[in-house]
Order: C-alpha cells, then sequence, then structure tokens
C-alpha cells in the first residue's frame, strides 16, 4: 500500500522533511536543465544526465532497496526525456512518487498519469500571483498563467504549492496564500532559500544573500499564524528551513539520499558531498545506501549542521 505526504500545519527545519521519518526517501535529481532563470536557484548546473535505460536501472534498484518515498527533481525534471517512463516504474511498484516542477511544461502524458495513479503528488514553484512579477523572478514570459493552467490540469488534493520566499518577493507572500486557498489546494509550503555548503548556486555564487532578514522573517510567522488559523480545515500551511523544532535530528544518509543526475548516491544535497561522491562513485544505489546506513552513525555535515546543532535533540521513548 503506497504511503502518502502528511498535510498539516507544520514548521521544520529541513525542507526534504527528513526528521524522524520512518521510511525511506530519495530526492533524485533526475536532470539539472531547466527552462526558467531564477536567482534564488541552488541547482549546480551539471550539463549532463543519464540515458534512459541506466534511469529505469536506478528506478528498480530504489524499489529494490524498499524506499517508500522519492522525489523527481531538477533542474525541471519534466524536461528529462524519461520522466514518465521512470515515474511509472516507481509508482507502479507503489513507491509514493512526488514531482517537484516548477510548473511551466506542459506534459500530457505525465499529467495523464498523474491523474490517474493516487501514488502521485505533485509540487510546483508559486512565488508571485502577480504576472509581471512572476515574469521577472523566472526570467521568462507568461510564467503565471502557465503555471495556473498546471495547476488547473492536475488533483488539488495531490497537489503542494511551494513559494521561496525572498528578498524579490516577500511582500506577495499572502496574496499568494490566499490565491492558493482560493485555488483549493491541499497544501502550501513556504521555504527559505538555501545550499549545500560547497557548490555555487546557479546564477549566482551564494544564492542565500537573498534571504530575508530578521524583522521579515517576523513579519512572516505573524502571517502565517493569522493565515493558519484564518484557512484552518482548508489549507495546511508549512514553513521549512527558517527555524529549528526542538527534538529535530537531520537523518540524511540514514533515511534521506540524494541521487545526482549521473547516479551517484549521497546522504543529501545539503550535505558537504565531495568525499562521498568520491567514496560511492562504483556503487549502485542499493550498495551505496546500505553503506551510508553502516558508515554514518550520527547527520554528516551540511549547511544546516549549525542551526541543527544548537537545539537540543528529545530522546523518544
Amino acid at each position: 500500500m503506497t504511503t502518502h505526504s502528511v498535510v498539516q500545519d507544520e514548521d521544520q527545519f529541513c525542507v526534504y522533511r527528513s526528521v524522524e521519518s520512518d521510511g525511506t526517501r530519495v530526492l533524485w535529481e533526475l536532470t539539472s536543465a531547466c527552462n526558467l532563470k531564477c536567482d534564488f536557484c541552488l541547482v549546480e548546473i551539471k550539463g549532463r544526465h543519464l540515458p534512459v535505460d541506466d534511469a529505469l536501472a536506478i528506478a528498480g534498484e530504489l524499489v529494490a532497496a524498499g524506499v517508500d518515498k522519492v522525489l523527481l527533481s531538477g533542474g525541471e525534471p519534466l524536461l528529462y526525456p524519461g520522466v514518465e517512463a521512470v515515474m511509472r516504474r516507481l509508482a507502479g511498484a507503489g513507491v509514493l512518487v512526488k514531482l517537484l516542477t516548477n510548473g511551466t511544461i506542459d506534459h500530457p502524458g505525465v499529467f495523464a498519469l498523474i491523474r490517474d495513479s493516487d501514488s502521485i503528488e505533485v509540487s510546483l514553484s508559486l512565488p508571485t500571483v502577480d504576472p509581471v512579477e512572476a515574469d521577472l523572478i523566472f526570467k521568462r514570459p507568461g510564467t503565471l498563467a502557465k503555471i495556473t493552467a498546471t495547476i488547473d490540469a492536475l488533483p488539488k488534493s495531490r497537489l503542494n504549492v511551494i513559494c521561496a520566499v525572498s528578498t524579490l518577493n516577500v511582500d506577495a507572500v499572502e496574496s499568494v496564500v490566499d490565491w492558493v486557498a482560493a485555488s483549493a489546494v491541499a497544501c502550501l509550503s513556504l521555504t527559505d532559500i538555501f545550499k549545500d555548503p560547497n557548490s555555487p548556486a546557479r546564477f549566482r555564487d551564494d544564492c542565500r544573500d537573498l534571504r530575508i532578514d530578521g524583522a521579515q522573517r517576523r513579519q512572516l510567522f505573524a502571517l502565517v499564524a493569522a493565515k493558519r488559523a484564518q484557512y484552518r480545515g482548508r489549507l495546511a500551511i508549512r514553513t521549512t528551513q527558517f527555524t529549528v523544532q526542538p527534538g529535530e535530528r537531520c537523518m540524511a544518509g540514514r533515511t534521506v539520499f540524494y541521487i545526482d543526475p549521473m547516479g551517484v548516491v549521497s546522504p543529501c544535497t545539503l550535505t558537504d558531498n565531495t568525499i562521498w561522491r568520491e567514496a560511492v562513485k562504483d556503487m549502485g544505489v542499493g550498495e551505496a545506501i546500505a553503506f551510508y546506513r553502516s558508515t554514518l552513525t550520527d547527520a554528516p555535515p551540511s549547511s544546516c549542521s549549525a542551526q541543527l546543532s544548537a537545539v537540543p535533540v528529545i530522546v523518544r521513548r
């Protein structure tokens, strides 16, 4: 039986919701290619990806390894030529598939598969509901109309809208919340700008320079509290990468893993993966997962380490 994402109001530091997860989840970056040029993008351009047959083999390995949830990302995963086949392989085996898309690519085959399969959820980007502002952020014309068309084409009960909050759109967040609630989408995730500790961001050395300041964060959380009360029972509002909650533990390399466009497994996108890529470069997916579980007794160094280490761990009995 396929698991499904928990849809509820919550504040959690890990953007991949790895904290104390019971199952195994994998973020798989199918390709770094993308049709947009967002300044806040953390994905380093890698220039190549796996042949479809190799990707399907990895999908089979994930099934064999008992992975519960696979998040398919990019770049823009709908630009990967084998995305539909990979989704069919995973969902057909009962794996919960979450497609992380910018929402501007019309893919009739994938959209039909999503509508037909209860094993597939979708997260898509919506930083603003102003069409002019959207085109400035995405650096492409007509983006908002494409995103709203994608939302209308998919089951809203399995949609999660992601709003990356930055200095580019902080004043637009309230209108995004209201728009998502009025659209009957199940969940909205407000996320801080983040990246791994060593790789450059896509279009700037460090996209975290677009983070909002402390006063803006306090205003944001006051807004979140008000909107949760206003839309309780209609819209779940999550926040990620802003605040660490008591008891949060990073599970990178234990129950959470990352696969890059060339099929190499690392503990997470936000860990320092230089040494890990070298250690597992000749391993298959299942072998690499087993290696990390036997090697990592604690969370590996990451861009989250300082924040997580500052919060006391609550031991669950």
